[in-house]
């Protein structure tokens, strides 16, 4: 009897919630759309942003997913770009760049709590941070704000960004807008969640093992694992050092495929042409379309029939959409992922995650916090204590990690070899569709569907893929697939993401 099924059968005796249907239709269009309707004077700002600050007030009280608001200064903020697109003249050169000079004028954003915001709390979910303030915009905000958008909100993570279920000790859980028994997954797990409740439009998350693509999955959105190194991940907390800063970037998570077009044109500033040719014309016909049916390990869960059906769906899909061939790929490698994850975070010379959970403030002490927790007397979650645990003893001599390393590290040689500058990787999105509560628990090594990526530094896009329906929940739960790149190639995984969209319907309002 696995573990999935045994919560499945635990939470059908409990009654459940999901978001209602948006009535204002401004919550429906893209990022793209609203931008042009606020430039073309058609729409203000004010009024989008309004529609999504009384969005927020509905949603919020099932997903749990907002944890500092900052709508006194949005509003003023949207006020200001209204006046001055009343005053401009749209005979003007600045006018008529607009578009390419402040792309998301008037647009507004949500991001989450690890990615600076200039003057609000930045917690990262850790109790002993709580009130601590942002000095400075994170480098991704300021080329968001540059181009005309405005934070709305800060959304809630795991404590220390290091848990794909969204819970800490500060905002307590949040929930799937789809069936809040279910998680959110993290750690950008409130962002995604807010996203496809419509009470955001666009977002930013980070991504070092998953966080952005095991919630844009769970929560039925698109988000975006850019090439490494693209957009700077200035401002993040926690900063990572090593190894690390080839496993985390920052990217977009989004209702809209376009959106991530606009998004990544933004974020990765100069280097969207220089170095990712975002704008280059991309022909899907003769893209050499590769797939993957998981990781099989002891440790991970079997793949679901939902999942495996879906990857099923969308490799017929681009068969018999450009007649062409794909093929079915099975690297032995690959079947290390959780070690490779473990090994690539163990960087010399990097803070103890123990000493990171009290800010660099002393260490946790673990058993006294295990006890601690016991009584519901402490300040962490029982993930983050585990994680310092594991991390205090280290999982693997230097040898072991020298030799895991190699493998790895062939492991990325062999599939960028194979994919080259014209071929993608279907892979699933995870083994199953959104856990229950808790449930991560005992399934902890299931996110390495994921992390694999991370540490072979492969750009990755995940694109959602219609709803499963169930005697649990009869509106359904979102479906799936991870498309995977060589470096650079983020344009081509977009122009799968729009494509898949199409084919596919793209991002489904929960009901």
């Amino acid at each position: 009897m696995s573990i999935n099924f045994i919560f499945k059968l635990f939470n059908y005796f409990i009654n459940f919630d999901y978001v209602s249907l948006p009535n204002d239709q401004l919550l429906l269009i893209s990022a793209t759309q609203a931008a042009e309707l606020i430039r073309n004077k058609e729409i203000t700002s004010t009024e989008l942003l309004n529609a999504y600050l009384d969005r927020i007030e509905i949603v919020d009280s099932v997903i749990k997913a907002v944890v500092v608001k900052h709508f006194e200064a949005a509003k003023e903020t949207a006020n200001q770009v209204d006046k001055y697109l009343a005053n401009i003249d749209t005979n003007s050169d600045e006018y008529k760049n607009l578009k390419y000079t402040k792309p998301l004028l008037g647009v507004p954003f949500t991001l989450k709590d690890s990615i600076s915001l200039k003057g609000s709390v930045l917690s990262c979910g850790m109790v002993c941070r709580k009130n601590s303030v942002a000095e400075e915009d994170a480098i991704a905000v300021k080329r968001m704000k540059n181009a005309g958008a405005i934070a709305i909100c800060i959304t809630n993570v795991p404590e220390v960004c290091m848990w794909w279920e969204s819970v800490n000790k500060v905002y307590g859980r949040s929930s799937n807008p789809y069936d809040n028994r279910r998680i959110t997954g993290g750690s950008s797990g409130g962002e995604a969640a807010l996203i496809a409740s419509a009470g955001s439009i666009i977002g930013l998350g980070s991504d070092i093992g998953g966080s952005i693509r095991m919630p844009s999955f769970f929560n039925g959105v698109f988000g975006l694992k850019p090439t490494p190194g693209v957009i700077p991940i200035d401002g993040h907390y926690p900063m990572p050092v090593g190894y690390r800063n080839d496993m985390l970037t920052i990217g977009p998570i989004c209702r809209y495929a376009k959106d991530l077009s606009l998004m990544l044109t933004v974020l990765a500033g100069d280097l969207a042409e220089s170095q990712l040719e975002l704008n280059r014309p991309i022909n899907i016909r003769k893209t050499k379309v590769y797939y993957m049916e998981g990781v099989n390990h002891p440790l991970i869960e079997t793949i679901s029939s939902d999942m495996k059906e879906t990857l099923r769906k969308a490799v017929k899909y681009f068969e018999k959409k450009y007649d062409i061939h794909t093929y079915k790929v099975d690297f032995n490698l690959a079947r290390n992922a959780i070690e490779y994850f473990f090994a690539s975070m163990d960087v010399e010379g990097s803070d103890k995650f123990g000493k990171i959970m009290l800010d660099g403030k002393g260490e946790i002490d673990v058993k006294m916090e295990l006890l601690n927790g016991l009584i519901g007397q402490s300040d962490h979650t029982l993930p983050a204590v585990i994680t310092a645990a594991l991390d205090k003893v280290g999982l693997f001599p230097e040898t072991k990690k020298k030799h895991l390393f190699a493998k790895r590290d062939k492991l990325k040689r062999e599939i960028i070899n194979l994919l080259k500058d014209d071929g993608i990787l279907l892979f699933p999105s995870f083994p199953t569709t959104a856990p229950y509560h808790n449930q991560p628990m005992f399934t902890p090594f299931n996110f390495s569907y994921t992390a694999l990526w991370n540490v072979l530094g492969l750009p990755v896009v995940q694109c959602p893929m219609g709803l499963t329906r169930s005697i649990n929940n009869p509106g359904g739960v979102p479906l799936g697939v991870q498309v995977i790149g060589s470096p650079n190639s983020d344009a081509l995984l977009i122009a799968i993401a729009k494509d898949l969209e199409d084919g596919f319907g793209g991002w489904v309002l929960p009901h």
